[in-house]
């Protein structure tokens, strides 16, 4: 039920994927658990954003096989010591002195890898610059990555993040967060190792002996080892219910059609019992607790995606200008050639990456929704309006290399080819800006309808929610796996909250 962002209306309306081809690699110091040492390793983050790591490079492209491999999805890459210690100290609450283990640095250009629950990487680069490329790079394949069901913009996966965030409110978890980042398994896999985690601390850590390091070591391999055992088993049953997932759907299919307008009219009869229970003190709530903070938080919410995308028509200007000026220099040949490098910007981590720092502003501006409305998808919210950025990034130079193509035929000089670039440029700028103007503000509404229907929600539970299992008489045996009366109860309480989230201004 919540509103969702489609993309720009230029021509490319979908995020298309990442090149085949490796999008960065080098030589990295990396942090061995077992010999507590740092060794170096030849690093290969490939075209699909999974991360590889060899002996040397003679190994790589020797073809050896890799010394190991990870997917990003789900990490959060952290700039120094007092961030991982400070994220390590919160995994490992019950263990006095949980520092970082990453001990004697050969170098002080550090950054790392943090997942809560999969292996944690320590890497040391030579320079400032190799850092900047490398977490730039890192960076771009954890945003890809973790919002893979998010960018698949289908039915398919919106009702599967659905399904999750309503399992979770059955038992007074409201708000999924970032929970709900990477590929199925592993967002079911967060879900249970949430359920899971309090009671492996009661149970396990306090039998786990030896000295204060050497139990944080053994809690981490042992947390690793339940999520990889978990995920295995997920996979495998996720995988089998893929392959049954047309045939079921056929069969709810062939279930609704027959009685679809009877499901809809008892839907709208229940909807009109509960809105005459639900809406007066939904708005009740809504004009205290939400209403007099729409105002401020939506001018929140709009700064550092503006501020993004600002960035990101100013780079896309300036990438054209670049060529343009390559006009008086260049045979046609050369301005082909550069038309395609201009299309690949928007996979260019190190160039998009000063666009997406306007999006980590958010950590600090937004710190205190948590404590005040019980907002955990900060990380979530942050990809999102990077992936906003490089949405329209790709949508510009997909449609300047379009137009410029149809174009190119009719210069007869330099000087009027350089008019034609000049003209399509102002053309893809005016639709840039038309459709990015109206874009965050969608971007800004949808989040706060993500920041406060959860709010509602938990608020109106005790007073509304628990009124719910007596309306499930109204609900026919053959429609009780169809119509969801918390889906209604949900869509009732979402009825208030749009209207004073549609007032917001941008």
């Amino acid at each position: 039920p919540l509103l969702r962002f489609s993309g720009s209306s230029l021509l490319c309306p979908q995020l298309r994927g990442p090149p085949d081809t490796a999008l960065h690699e080098g030589l990295l110091s990396q942090y061995d658990g077992d010999s507590r040492s740092w060794q170096e390793n030849y690093f290969v983050l490939l075209g699909d954003f999974t991360l590889q790591w060899f002996e040397s490079e003679e190994a790589l492209r020797n073809g050896c096989e890799p010394r190991g491999s990870t997917a990003l999805s789900g990490y959060l890459l952290l700039s120094s010591p007092s961030e991982y210690a400070e994220s390590l100290g919160r995994l490992c609450q019950g263990l006095a002195g949980s520092g970082s283990p990453f001990a004697d640095p050969p170098g002080e250009f550090l950054f790392f890898l943090y997942h809560p629950f999969r292996r944690h990487f320590g890497f040391c680069a030579d320079s400032a610059r190799s850092r900047r490329i490398w977490r730039a790079a890192l960076w771009d394949g954890i945003r890809y990555r973790s919002t893979e069901l998010q960018r698949r913009d289908s039915l398919q996966a919106e009702a599967f993040l659905e399904a999750v965030r309503f399992y979770r409110q059955e038992r007074g978890h409201y708000g999924a967060g970032d929970l709900l980042l990477g590929p199925e398994p592993e967002i079911l896999g967060n879900v249970l190792m949430e359920d899971l985690l309090p009671v492996l601390r009661s149970q396990v850590l306090p039998s786990i002996r030896g000295s204060e390091r050497r139990r944080q070591q053994l809690w981490l391999q042992f947390l690793q080892e339940v999520y990889a055992l978990i995920l295995s088993e997920i996979s495998g049953e996720f995988e089998g219910l893929r392959k049954e997932k047309e045939k079921l759907q056929t069969e709810l299919e062939k279930k609704i059609r027959p009685d679809l307008d009877q499901m809809l009219t008892l839907k709208d009869q229940i909807a009109g019992k509960l809105q005459a229970v639900v809406r007066s003190p939904a708005e009740s709530c809504c004009g205290r607790g939400v209403e007099p903070h729409l105002d401020c938080l939506m001018e929140e919410l709009m700064r550092p995606v503006s501020s993004g995308v600002e960035a990101v028509r100013s780079l896309f200007a300036q990438r054209v200008d670049e060529m343009i000026g390559l006009v008086w220099s260049s045979p046609v040949a050369v301005l082909q050639k550069e038309l395609l490098t201009l299309g690949r910007t928007s996979w260019q981590p190190e160039v998009m990456h000063p666009c997406y720092e306007e999006a980590d502003l958010y950590r600090e501006s937004l710190r205190g929704l948590e404590e005040r409305f019980g907002f955990r998808g900060m990380t979530s919210l942050v990809l999102g309006a990077q992936n906003l950025m490089q949405q329209l990034m790709q949508n510009a130079t997909h449609t300047f290399q379009q137009l410029s193509r149809q174009h190119l035929g009719q210069a007869a000089s330099r000087r009027q080819l350089t008019h034609v670039l000049e003209k399509v440029k102002e053309r893809v700028l005016k639709k840039f800006d038309y459709d990015s103007s109206s874009v965050r503000k969608r971007f800004a509404q949808e989040w706060l309808v993500r920041i406060f229907l959860p709010f509602l929600l938990k608020h109106l539970e005790s007073g509304c929610k628990l009124e719910l299992p007596q309306y499930e008489s109204f609900v026919f045996a053959d429609f009780s796996g169809i119509i969801n009366l918390e889906n209604i109860y949900e869509e009732t309480v979402l009825a208030v909250l749009l209207p004073a989230v549609g007032k917001g201004e941008g």
